[in-house]
């Protein structure tokens, strides 16, 4: 008898999901109607959205790096993020190097420390190039720019970071689609893996034109844990517009539509960033066609747990099997998350101080 030989390749939709809560439920998936299709796939959603404040998604943890801006102290958590899970000041080395503009443009202003200046170049599709040197080849490990955007607004661009060990021949590190862009704001990318090369370009594509106040390629990285603040702490701040160079505290402000990270005190310096390890929401359910983005270890817990909740819509299901059902996802939910965990080892280091001097 042969095995399949493969691993996590059978693709369940969410056609299939649904099909089998029918099932489960007492009914044939063709009874379905599509009122009742519609209705199974927001009661889907609202499981899949609810397990968030079961715990932590270790599949769903991002990580987002800001630059910061001076005496900005309000940065928005990307929409759909929950909690903080790391917060960390940042600061990098910033080698120097030759940098050069495809169309001849000047160059002098994008690498100046000043974010009050900017170059622009005069035809789409070009790049900005930077030389470190012959035999002097960088690592680098994150790339960030600050756009200019004529009157304060933003773009659509499309571009991509780039490295060569000759100049001639080229290769991705990353590549921006569509991306929306906001004069005086930084966007960071940190790069795994980096590249280790004598240059690097910033490379425009799909007709943007490049406009920089800042190309900052980084190495070196150094980070602090910053500390978390509750509100009443925040709240009773007596000054909190105080800036500094190290902003070393914040505040999670679990607003709608999106968190909001405040700093204290406000950073001063525009070319330090801020490291973020966020839990976020599962991606949105989609079309019936698609997947699920939860990982394999959860099919049979969201599935009895979608199997209950269609059981409560569909029409005249039997109490002792809408009870099962209740029972089952409860079993499944229960092993799934238990093992939603990273087994590192936990270490205790109670703080007695205040009782001991």
């Amino acid at each position: 008898m042969a095995y399949s030989g493969t691993i996590g390749q059978t693709v369940i939709t969410v056609q299939n999901f649904i099909d089998q809560g029918a099932r489960l439920s007492g009914k044939l998936a063709e009874e379905l109607t599509s009122e009742q299709v519609q209705g199974s796939k927001q009661a889907l959603f609202f499981v899949l959205s609810n397990l968030i404040n079961q715990g932590i998604n270790y599949w769903a943890i991002n990580k987002q790096v800001y630059g910061l801006i001076p005496d900005q102290y309000e940065y928005l958590l990307p929409v759909g993020g929950v909690d903080v899970l790391n917060a960390l000041y940042r600061t990098m080395n910033r080698p120097s190097g030759s940098y050069s503009a495809s169309d001849g443009s000047s160059t002098a202003y994008i690498y100046d420390q000043n974010t009050q200046t900017y170059n622009q170049m005069t035809v789409p599709n070009g790049n900005y190039t930077v030389n470190y040197g012959t035999n002097n080849s960088i690592y680098i490990g994150s790339i960030g720019f600050m756009p200019y955007v004529a009157n304060g607004g933003s773009a659509t661009w499309n571009y991509s970071f780039q490295y060569s060990y000759d100049g001639t021949t080229w290769t991705t590190l990353y590549t921006g689609t569509n991306v929306t862009v906001t004069d005086g704001q930084w966007i960071f990318q940190d790069i795994d893996p980096g590249a280790t090369a004598q240059y690097y370009r910033f490379q425009a594509t799909g007709g943007t034109t490049l406009a920089l106040r800042e190309w900052y390629l980084g190495n070196n990285s150094t980070e602090v844990t910053m500390a978390r603040l509750n509100r009443d702490d925040y709240t009773n701040l007596p000054n909190k517009n105080f800036t500094a160079n190290q902003p070393y505290q914040y505040w999670f402000n679990r607003t709608i539509p999106q968190a909001k990270i405040t700093l204290w005190p406000a950073p001063s310096d525009a070319f330090i960033q801020m490291t973020i390890w966020y839990s976020r929401q599962i991606d949105d359910v989609g079309g019936l066609n698609g997947q699920l983005e939860i990982p394999q270890r959860w099919n049979q817990a969201i599935q009895y747990l979608l199997a209950h909740q269609m059981s409560l819509i569909l029409p005249a299901v039997d109490i002792a099997r809408i009870q099962y059902l209740e029972t089952q996802a409860n079993n499944y939910f229960i092993m799934a998350e238990n093992e939603e965990r990273d087994k590192s080892p936990i270490y205790f280091a109670p703080n007695i101080s205040v009782y001991t001097r």
